[in-house]
């Protein structure tokens, strides 16, 4: 019995740190800027430390194209190609060329729940799109505006993108 409590802690503390290490992902951006904005002295040295590469290879600054009625973010075609239908499988892929497009579960990170978008190539143009609930899961309910900067990353566990804001604008 002492070895299962044991295993059952351990499991506990695991648990906990990858609960813990996540929120992580959303804040250390914004204490990472915030550091480096008091720390800009001209001819000094940084004594930083960059454990990590920064895991947020999906990123925009939103505009009022990606805020409006159209309900759509809009991404760039090289962006998707090298960082999103890599991530998903063959059929999925194929799919987001298609006028269907490819569903994709996008988790948020700093309200932990679950979202399903509509990845799909763009007829007008040579880019892509989300689309979907968009406006309703994303927008209005997170309150994003224009000048944010929002994230993605590939959780290849959950088979799923994790979305963070990154970045508030600066309100006017």
């Amino acid at each position: 019995m002492e070895q299962f409590q044991k295993k059952r802690k351990s499991f506990d503390e695991a648990s906990t740190n990858l609960k813990t290490s996540r929120r992580r992902l959303c804040s250390n951006k914004n204490e990472e800027r915030n550091n480096n904005q008091n720390n800009d002295n001209k001819g000094s040295v940084s004594t930083t430390l960059k454990l990590y590469d920064d895991p947020w290879k999906i990123k925009k600054t939103l505009t009022e194209s990606d805020l409006g009625i159209l309900s759509r973010l809009l991404l760039a075609a090289d962006l998707v190609k090298k960082q999103i239908l890599p991530m998903l499988d063959v059929n999925d892929a194929r799919a987001a060329e298609t006028e269907e497009g490819s569903p994709v579960n996008v988790w948020d990170m700093e309200t932990n729940s679950m979202h399903e978008l509509v990845l799909k190539r763009w007829s007008s143009s040579k880019s892509y799109v989300l689309i979907g609930k968009w406006n309703q899961d994303f927008v209005r309910r997170r309150e994003l505006r224009k000048g944010d900067e929002i994230g993605f990353q590939w959780d290849p566990f959950n088979r799923a993108f994790n979305f963070c804001v990154l970045k508030r604008a600066i309100p006017p």
